[in-house]
């Protein structure tokens, strides 16, 4: 038997998020278990009150987010989280940095995925015209949050104050509310060892890229993947943290918008005409059928003469298949005279042979 789940109420949504920010020190898999069973109980909260729930109602009944929290932490002997420090005034540099990590974040993203769209279609042409606005947004994004993060305790929490943090967190939290979200991040949770294998790919096809050496991309995307599976492993156990932590899922945001680039331009060389364009134009002295000279000049007549110097006429030339020799067509070339018109040819003997 099977049940659907049905989609949280936004009142629901809201305090399950609110709860997941007051565990956010806890592993990714262990807060992601506990929130599951936090937005069971609140489901079945909110069906007693109907369509009426609000969040106000949540917190008359429950208490809290952060108050609903500490019980789960006491409840399951979680630790307790680290003491937040005094807030501070943001200065400029800091909120210059947060709006520099969010506007370069999301272009790399944005450009990224245009680039890998116009190389697989080859819409343009040219994807490079995207893809190194992108690595280049990537780049000063990564910059940006490494500076912002430097010296702070918790890096995790001073990236939750980039503008559209809080968008993502929500989203987040909508997708783990509908009835497929569960099952999805299941799924792509056991997908784990594919993305460590994926992500030496990438890093593979990148440096296959950039050097132009098919070979040596090979070279580092075996000793990439050892590298890869080891430190999934340790990130899966929660041995990574804090600005390592942080290190790598910028490097896996990096190597994902480098990957996508590399794929679209290997998908657009393969399907394309590999045929080279070179600046020229057209040149309408391309030589036909026929013989020509060591200056390029085309031989428009052949006139035989015997040894004592006489013009042999009806002579039939062949070459050495026994095939007719075929000069070409050419206005200046003649089987015999027409009419009123009269030619002379050079004589090798030194005199001159008309005909006419």
């Amino acid at each position: 038997m099977t049940t659907t789940r049905r989609t949280a109420h936004p009142a629901v949504a809201t305090y399950v998020a609110a709860v997941r920010d007051e565990l956010g020190d806890l592993p990714p898999d262990e807060l992601a278990e506990i929130t599951e069973d936090v937005r069971d109980h609140l489901d079945h909260v909110a069906a007693e009150y109907g369509d009426d729930v609000t969040v106000g109602t949540l917190i008359d009944r429950l208490g809290a987010p952060a108050a609903y929290a500490a019980e789960l932490r006491s409840a399951a002997g979680l630790p307790e989280p680290e003491p937040t420090p005094e807030p501070t005034r943001t200065g400029f540099v800091r909120s210059l940095l947060r709006l520099m990590v969010a506007l370069f974040g999301w272009g790399a993203v944005g450009l990224g995925a245009v680039a890998f769209v116009d190389a697989l279609f080859g819409l343009s042409g040219a994807p490079a015209i995207f893809a190194v606005p992108a690595l280049v947004a990537a780049v000063v994004a990564v910059g940006a949050a490494l500076l912002l993060v430097t010296g702070r305790d918790d890096p995790v929490a001073e990236l939750r104050q980039v503008p559209t943090a809080p968008i993502l967190a929500q989203v987040e939290e909508w997708v783990r509310s509908m009835p497929w979200g569960r099952p999805a991040i299941e799924l792509v949770t056991s997908l784990r060892p594919a993305w460590w294998i994926a992500r030496a790919v990438a890093l593979g096809l990148v440096v296959a890229l950039v050097t132009g050496s098919v070979p040596f991309g090979l070279v580092v995307f075996l000793g990439a993947v050892i590298g890869s599976v080891w430190l999934g492993r340790r990130t899966a156990a929660g041995e990574v943290r804090g600005r390592r932590l942080l290190a790598v899922q910028v490097a896996n945001a990096a190597l994902a918008i480098g990957g996508l680039v590399a794929v679209g331009s290997a998908a657009s060389f393969a399907a394309g005409d590999h045929v080279q364009y070179v600046d020229g134009g057209y040149s309408y002295d391309y030589p036909g059928p026929g013989f020509y000279d060591q200056n390029g000049a085309q031989i428009t007549n052949i006139f035989p003469y015997g040894a004592d110097g006489t013009l042999l006429e009806n002579v039939r030339l062949y070459d050495q298949d026994g095939r007719p020799i075929d000069l070409g067509w050419s206005e200046e070339c003649y089987d015999g005279a027409y009419d009123e018109q009269s030619f002379a040819a050079a004589n090798p003997w030194g005199t001159t042979s008309s005909r006419g």
